[in-house]
């Protein structure tokens, strides 16, 4: 009865419709993905091929652009600033020839790889000339951060690399061209290392040189490498080779050089690494040991030696007792669990104790009161000259308003008729032995010329006499002109 109901071909229905619907959304899951990453919709193998041939030689408009790009990226370095360096890396023609290089070798085309390989040289040759010329004349050529950062290459570049290559190469394959390759040109940044490169020749720098070199043929090597994987997973027409043999000598020879060309980079990033490790788990132990209730350590900076590390600690608050730094280098080493010895350096207020800071303090109050009183009393006495001066001017100008000058100056005339000018100037003010001042008028006079020097003397005290009756002054100065 049951091997019956199991042998029923309505009861096997409900499954196979599950399974084939199932199997239909698999297939159609399958086909939007894979349409969705295709690469060779919108592909266009010929006009790749023509325009990387055409833009890989560096020569006339590209090698000034070249040269341009070049000095705008050293300065850039050595102004300490990204947004020129972005600036000269959008004008920058050198992804052309890396490009071409990794397209010859994807197409078997030696012709194009010989001549990729030699513009690209020339390419450096350029840049290089370009940067030690200026980083020779410029009158800052200091080592900037933006020039530090490109002297320590690690794997991670060679990720951006190949990334950033692999934009390139897709950008450059699609019939309808995309704005992606500036951006490949600033992710990849392949100026800057070059630049750097001939500031530490200039410099006679030659472990900058070496390092910011390395990082910019880790570049190039790996945009190359991706263009090559592209092109091969494209199906871009190539030449046939001669022989097996011939075929599986590139192959190996594009491997090994990878492999070499990595290697460095993978040990580089690994020291990084460990740098920064140690310097996370040092800026642990100072939080949790130096910072507390009577203590607080403001900085700290691990110095590292080639057989010992120094650890310097700026501390606020109750000072590290000399007799117990032992204990807290063995403390820092087991936190660390490194080979290499750890002294930590303290400075603190060894000079000055903290206790005697509030009268330090005091002492400072103090005397900044007093020069606060004195600029007062400076301040005060100012006022008193200014208003005193206001004084003698008020009177002066009563002076001039109530004696007639202008009619005694026309009488003076008539009676001595040998005086060609005369007029009234402004009251001089001097200051007698009781501290007092006192306003004497001046008397501006001009004698003819044949009149003697004799008879002007005896003159002058006759008209001083006739002004101080006639205007009724105590005193009167005379000048002559």
């Amino acid at each position: 009865m049951a091997d019956v109901k199991s042998n029923n071909p309505s009861s096997n229905a409900p499954k196979a419709k599950v399974k084939q619907s199932f199997g239909d959304l698999s297939s159609s899951l399958g086909d939007f993905f894979s349409e969705l990453i295709d690469l060779k919709v919108g592909m266009d193998r010929e006009g790749t091929i023509i325009s990387i041939k055409n833009n890989r030689r560096v020569r006339g408009a590209n090698a000034w652009l070249l040269m341009c790009s070049i000095m705008i990226a050293s300065l850039g370095l050595d102004l300490n600033s990204p947004a020129v360096l972005i600036g000269a890396m959008l004008i920058s023609p050198l992804m052309s020839p890396i490009l071409g290089i990794g397209l010859a070798v994807g197409i078997n085309d030696r012709d194009t790889l010989y001549t990729s390989l030699q513009h690209f040289g020339v390419a450096i040759a350029i840049a290089l000339v370009t940067s030690i010329f200026y980083f020779m004349v410029t009158p800052l050529g200091v080592a900037t951060d933006e020039i530090i950062a490109r002297t320590k290459p690690t794997l991670l570049d060679g990720l951006v690399a190949i990334f950033g290559g692999l934009a390139g190469i897709i950008s450059a394959t699609r019939k309808d061209k995309s704005n992606a390759i500036p951006g490949v040109a600033i992710a990849t940044a392949l100026m800057p290392p070059l630049c750097v490169a001939g500031f530490g020749i200039a410099n006679l720098k030659f472990d900058i040189f070496l390092n910011s070199f390395y990082l910019f043929l880790l570049n190039s090597f790996f945009i190359a490498l991706t263009t090559y994987l592209l092109v091969r997973y494209l199906d871009f027409p190539k030449r046939e080779y001669q022989n097996e043999k011939e075929r599986i000598r590139t192959t190996r020879f594009i491997t090994f050089f990878s492999i070499l060309i990595t290697i460095p980079s993978a040990f580089i990033l690994y020291d990084v690494a460990t740098e920064l490790s140690e310097t996370r788990k040092v800026n642990t132990f100072v939080s949790n040991v130096f910072n507390d209730s009577n203590r607080n350590c403001i900085e700290s900076k691990l110095i590292e030696g080639d057989t010992s590390n120094q650890l310097l600690v700026k501390i606020l608050g109750t000072p590290i007792d000399k007799d117990s730094l032992p204990y807290y280098n063995q403390q820092l080493q087991t936190w660390l669990g490194s080979d290499k010895k750890i002294e930590i350096k303290p400075f603190q207020n060894t000079e000055i104790p903290f206790d005697d800071i509030k009268k330090l303090e005091d002492q400072i109050t103090g005397v900044q009161g007093d020069l606060a009183k004195k600029l007062s009393n400076s301040e005060q006495l100012q006022d008193e000259k200014e208003k005193r001066i206001e004084d003698l001017l008020a009177t002066i100008d009563s002076i001039k308003t109530t004696v007639p000058f202008k009619q005694i100056c026309n009488e003076a005339k008539i009676v001595f008729p040998q005086l060609e000018e005369i007029g009234f100037g402004d009251s001089k003010v001097n200051n007698l032995e009781n501290g007092a001042t006192k306003e004497i008028p001046l008397l501006l006079v001009k004698w003819s010329k044949k009149k003697y020097k004799k008879t002007i003397i005896s003159d002058e005290q006759k008209l001083q006499n006739f002004i101080q009756l006639r205007a009724k002054l105590d005193t009167v100065q005379i000048v002559h002109y």
